[in-house]
């Protein structure tokens, strides 16, 4: 009613001021009665209640009394937002909501373009923040994109029906999105009226809501529905179709999804079947409410295990490696706090230089590191960082990913020259005569991608190289990894060694080329299952365009129709043929296997 009241207002102060111009003709005279029909209007507009309003008081069912779910105001984590188009019905709800759900002035805040870029940003770090008071946020579509409000709230309500699907998208998007610990609620709330015109209008826009759900369970562009890829211009259709007296079901017709090849192709490699759709589930008191977020897809691709690692966690290997680099770099000074599993680290100029492309807000301040092991004190740091929205975690997540940790890689392998592996004498579990060689072999795809990657254990006693040994199994009964080997000072001869040095390449090439044999042969069933329904998929959007073709044909339309299909044609080949290149170069191991001696491990223990 306010955003009517309002609009009737500024439609008579426009009318008064043309009949000033013209006071005599007929069309001044059809002015004066929709002035006189507008003031009517505005009287009663203006004795409307918020008991007589049925969409308020369906909204207060929806957030007090738990239809669809109940709200919290208490709860620092249970923040609630409400999506209008109009900014003054967004100031007579938070005029009646203070009021009817008894929240002190500052649990309540509106968002609209109207207020300046750092009055709306200081409003959503608040409403991110778990320290504030702020509960419940209004907002026009001012907010449906480019912000976050998913950090303490996972509750949201469409109070006004948008006329774009994309719209829905866009504001459901703002608490439905990565990161979001809990499952979105979401509620839409439908009028419903007496008069049949009106119903009908109503109908066209729960038509959108269908649609919005369809979209939520499908991997595809919003836009597919309109085919308009604008907000305003899917707003046009539905203005257009409400106009006409369009019925609901001629509109739903309409709104054929044109999935994109792109996004089928995507549905298809994560299982599932495009085009599939959905409803929203029916709530009571005129809302429909989402259900939570679709279950995860089964993906058919191989999920490799974690690397074998000599040591017990990431730490471990860390505080190693720096020990072991210290000797030779005075100038780190690293501090590991085991207790705590924390690494400090001061940036040495080339650990700076890893920075240099990375966004600044996430060096450190005085280029000190911090990094911690322990999941637990790393999610505090996020949901810290969280409360102040353009602040990075003050903590950075030690694991192999992480810069710094790829930085201590690089350092640790130019510890040895090219061509140059050690040499670890003295080993326990091993022969005196024994030598075993440790090998890394890889077989990478025609992209350069590694496909195989393992690590290879290959003995010798005296001059005759034995069969291959798993690394894991040498590495349990030598105790590599449990155990801190002495520095013996034993005398190796390089010399023998080094004569079997051929053998050893050549048995791993072998060995690594037997793999990657095992896994091409995996992997090509895989790769044909997937081109094979890739050209399924092929066929069948050949075969829409083709149908449309032959539709526009029969209204005559057949210059601009073959046109539009060839031209669809020629884009649809194009994106398959480049999607088939990809499955191919991504699945096909090219090349001989590259290996690579690791280290030499004797049991030769006589001091030098």
């Amino acid at each position: 009613p306010a955003a009517c009241l309002e609009t009737v207002r500024r439609r008579r102060t426009q009318l008064e001021r043309e009949v000033e111009a013209d006071t005599v003709s007929e069309r001044a005279m059809a002015i004066r009665r929709e002035i006189d029909g507008l003031e009517v209007l505005t009287g009663s507009l203006e004795t409307i209640k918020p008991t007589d309003f049925s969409k308020y008081q369906a909204l207060l069912r929806a957030i007090r009394d738990g239809e669809p779910f109940r709200w919290r105001p208490r709860d620092p984590q249970d923040r609630l937002v409400i999506f209008s188009e109009r900014i003054p019905t967004l100031r007579w709800l938070q005029e009646h909501l203070t009021t009817d759900l008894r929240l002190r002035p500052n649990q309540i805040a509106l968002l609209h373009g109207g207020l300046s870029d750092t009055d709306q940003q200081e409003i959503v770090e608040a409403f991110g923040n778990a320290s504030t008071p702020l509960r419940l946020l209004l907002a026009s579509d001012v907010a449906s994109e480019g912000i976050n409000l998913h950090h303490q709230c996972h509750k949201l309500i469409h109070f006004d029906i948008p006329w774009s699907i994309m719209v829905f998208a866009q504001r459901n998007g703002r608490v439905d999105r990565y990161g979001q610990s809990r499952h979105p609620q979401i509620v839409y709330l439908l009028a419903e009226s007496s008069n049949e015109t009106i119903r009908g209008d109503a109908r066209v826009l729960e038509v959108l809501i269908e649609k919005d759900e369809q979209a939520h369970r499908n991997i595809g562009d919003p836009s597919v529905f309109m085919n308009q890829h604008d907000a305003q211009a899917e707003e046009e259709v539905t203005r257009r179709a409400i106009a006409a007296g369009e019925t609901a079901e001629d509109f739903d017709s309409r709104l054929t999804p044109e999935m994109s090849e792109g996004d089928e192709l995507m549905a298809l490699f994560l299982g599932q079947t495009p085009g599939s759709t959905g409803k929203p589930t029916d709530g009571q008191s005129g809302a429909a409410s989402r259900p939570p977020g679709p279950p995860g897809a089964s993906v058919g691709r191989r999920t490799d295990s974690a690397p074998a690692s000599l040591f017990d966690n990431d730490l471990a290997y860390v505080d190693a490696a720096l020990e072991h680099l210290r000797d030779a770099h005075p100038e780190l000074d690293p501090r590991v706090d085991r207790e705590s599993r924390t690494l400090t680290l001061d940036a040495t100029p080339d650990l700076r230089a890893r920075f240099r492309q990375a966004p600044s807000e996430i060096t450190p301040k005085n280029w000190r590191f911090v990094l911690t092991a322990d999941r637990q004190a790393m999610e505090t740091q996020i949901a810290e960082s969280r409360r102040h929205e353009s602040h990075w975690p003050a903590v950075h997540y030690l694991w192999r990913l992480n810069p710094v940790v790829q930085w201590l890689n690089d350092r640790m392998l130019a510890s040895f020259g090219r061509h140059e592996a050690p040499i670890l004498a003295g080993v326990p579990g091993l022969e005196s005569d024994e030598a075993v060689f440790v090998v890394s072999g890889q077989v990478a795809n025609r992209k350069g991608q590694p496909l195989v990657s393992e690590w290879i254990a290959i003995p010798s006693r005296g001059s005759s190289v034995l069969d291959v040994e798993p690394f894991t199994e040498f590495a349990r009964r030598t105790g590599l990894g449990d155990t801190r080997f002495a520095n013996v000072g034993a005398e190796v001869d390089v010399q023998e060694l080094q004569v079997l040095l051929r053998e050893v390449v050549g048995l791993a090439r072998m060995w690594v080329g037997d793999e990657a044999r095992k896994q091409a042969t995996r992997m090509e069933i895989e790769r044909d299952r997937e081109i094979e329904a890739l050209a399924a998929l092929q066929a069948r959007r050949t075969e829409q365009i083709e149908a449309k073709r032959q539709g526009a044909n029969q209204l005559q339309l057949a210059g601009i129709a073959n046109w539009r299909a060839d031209s669809a044609l020629q884009e649809v080949n194009d994106a398959f043929e480049d999607y088939v290149k990809w499955v191919e170069d991504t699945m096909t191991i090219a090349g001989a296997p590259q290996v690579s001696v690791v280290a030499v491990f004797t049991g030769r223990s006589d001091p030098a």
